[in-house]
């Protein structure tokens, strides 16, 4: 009877796959990050889009004083500046995302040249086991064949 499959590389396969899963793991987490810094951008857009709605009717109703509306102006100002500066960390964000793929990418591919060996591993076991299956059952069926059943 033939022992059986063992890899011998199975613990460097699981270490590869554990990386590959935190590399993808860090993708995820860059890509919500990129999300969560879009949303944000999104909303103040809307603030500053409230904001000069609030401007422009006190501008047309008359009970707008300059002091309130240079205020209005400074904080959309602030908040345009705020849209800038997350644009530009989105932009290092992105670069850093391209690198996680990178990585992970790498990481996937450490890994599959392993599995692909595993797999090529064990169609080697099945096929030596299987003709050595067969090879015993050949030689029962001779054995058989040459008792004489009278």
């Amino acid at each position: 009877m033939a022992r059986r499959f063992q890899f011998r590389l199975e613990t460097l396969l699981r270490v590869r796959q554990l990386r590959e899963r935190e590399a993808k793991r860090n993708v995820a987490a860059q890509r919500a990050e990129i999300a969560r810094l879009d949303r944000l951008n999104e909303q103040t857009a809307e603030e500053i889009a409230r904001q000069q709605e609030i401007l422009l009717q006190g501008q047309q109703r008359g009970v707008l004083d300059p002091l309130t509306l240079q205020r209005g102006r400074a904080w959309i100002g602030h908040l345009r500046r705020t849209i800038a500066q997350r644009h530009v960390q989105r932009a290092e964000m992105v670069s850093r995302l391209r690198e996680l793929q990178a990585l992970w990418h790498a990481a996937r591919t450490q890994a599959l040249i392993i599995e692909k060996l595993r797999e090529r591993r064990w169609t080697e076991y099945r096929r030596t086991r299987d003709r050595q299956e067969q090879a015993a059952a050949d030689e029962l069926a001779q054995q058989l064949h040459g008792y004489d059943l009278r």
